[in-house]
């Protein structure tokens, strides 16, 4: 029997990729391919300070999302990233992902941030 936080952690992880694959129209970000699921740019394991944060995460077809998490070198990883979501933004999401101050995610910030989503 999966816990409260388990459940809201699967709650989450559909409500934000359904709303990355909405604002990519449901296409590959990299080549325009469907079906799509939704990738995170900091992986999940690396931190789970941005895992929600649809900032970090892009649509992407399975060939692209194998491509971007084991087949790209780091320039090339690096460059596409930059190109999707800027320069800017993906150092606001790397100190997000660093931050040594974040507080691990209680229920209460579960609960808040599947709102948050669903308001989107």
């Amino acid at each position: 029997m999966k816990t409260k936080s388990q459940k809201l952690h699967l709650k989450l992880d559909k409500a934000c990729g359904d709303l990355v694959k909405e604002r990519d129209g449901h296409k590959c970000r990299r080549c325009g391919g469907e079906p799509v699921s939704w990738c995170h740019i900091i992986r999940r394991s690396r931190s789970k300070a941005v895992r929600w944060n649809p900032d970090n995460t892009l649509a992407l077809c399975r060939a692209c999302h194998y491509w971007l998490d084991l087949g790209a070198d780091m320039l090339s990883a690096t460059a596409f990233i930059e190109e999707m979501i800027g320069k800017n933004k993906m150092k606001e999401l790397v100190e997000l992902a660093h931050d040594k101050n974040a507080k691990p995610w209680g229920i209460k910030d579960l609960e808040n941030k599947l709102k948050e989503l669903n308001e989107r």
